[in-house]
């Protein structure tokens, strides 16, 4: 695919055919999936998506509303989705690695980030808590204007796991959440574990590297390699504003 890269007034703008800058390299003996607003990569082994991947604009950041909660199976997943039953006493919340809040700009793309492909095993504490409060942060820094390109999932490098329900649905130990600011020059990364209940955001923060070498996924790889150099090996997060959530 062709790539252009131009300066102008000491800012670098990309041209990419028809190129999504969020969806990372594919991952082997895993199905990509494609839905309205986001993308995912579906592990049949762990009946989990690996990656879960959308770009976050200005004004979807923006949007209020309100929506229904209904999960239901993921019809795009050829070897079936996880169930609704899996999770039936279990102890864990049915978490999305994409939130519907980040999708109220359409009705339809709302409705598939309940589908279970997108849901993952989070604990109470965690899910309610700091997995909650760095999606609104990162709603905060889209609002500040340039779109965000954003991957999220479990760590599956971390297998074996124990599994529940009739599914074995795996219970991954950790989770991580990448954000790419092409406009801004910068990526930033997260890695908690799923039992963590608080702490300061920036605190779990690392760079982009770095989650790539505990996921053994390839990030972004749609940016120009000088850019993508720069922005995953940065651990310098003074350019990401972690007080947006006092304002």
């Amino acid at each position: 695919m062709k790539k252009l890269l131009m300066i102008s007034a000491g800012l670098i703008s990309i041209t990419l055919s028809a190129q999504q800058f969020e969806i990372p390299s594919p991952m082997p003996r895993e199905q990509q999936v494609n839905h309205t607003l986001y993308t995912l990569s579906y592990n049949e082994g762990y009946e989990l998506a690996s990656w879960a991947a959308y770009r976050l604009t200005p004004e979807q950041a923006r949007v209020t509303g309100t929506f229904k909660e209904k999960y239901m199976e993921d019809p795009l997943v050829t070897t079936g989705s996880a169930s609704m039953k899996d999770y039936r006493d279990a102890g864990f919340i049915m978490g999305q690695l994409v939130p519907p809040e980040d999708m109220l700009t359409s009705a339809v793309a709302v409705e598939e980030t309940f589908l279970t492909s997108n849901t993952v095993p989070l604990k109470p504490v965690f899910s309610k808590n700091i997995w909650k409060r760095l999606e609104v942060l990162i709603r905060e820094w889209a609002k500040e204007g340039n779109s965000l390109y954003i991957a999220a999932g479990p760590v599956l490098a971390d297998a074996p796991f124990g599994t529940f329900g009739p599914n074995k649905i795996s219970i991954p130990e950790r989770y991580y959440k990448v954000v790419l600011d092409i406009s801004g020059e910068r990526a930033i990364g997260f890695l908690f574990r799923n039992n963590v209940s608080s702490g300061a955001l920036k605190s779990f923060a690392l760079s982009v590297d770095e989650v790539e070498k505990i996921t053994g996924i390839d990030f972004y790889p749609s940016l120009p390699d000088e850019l993508e150099n720069k922005v995953e090996s940065s651990s310098d997060f003074v350019k990401w504003n972690f007080k947006a959530l006092e304002q």
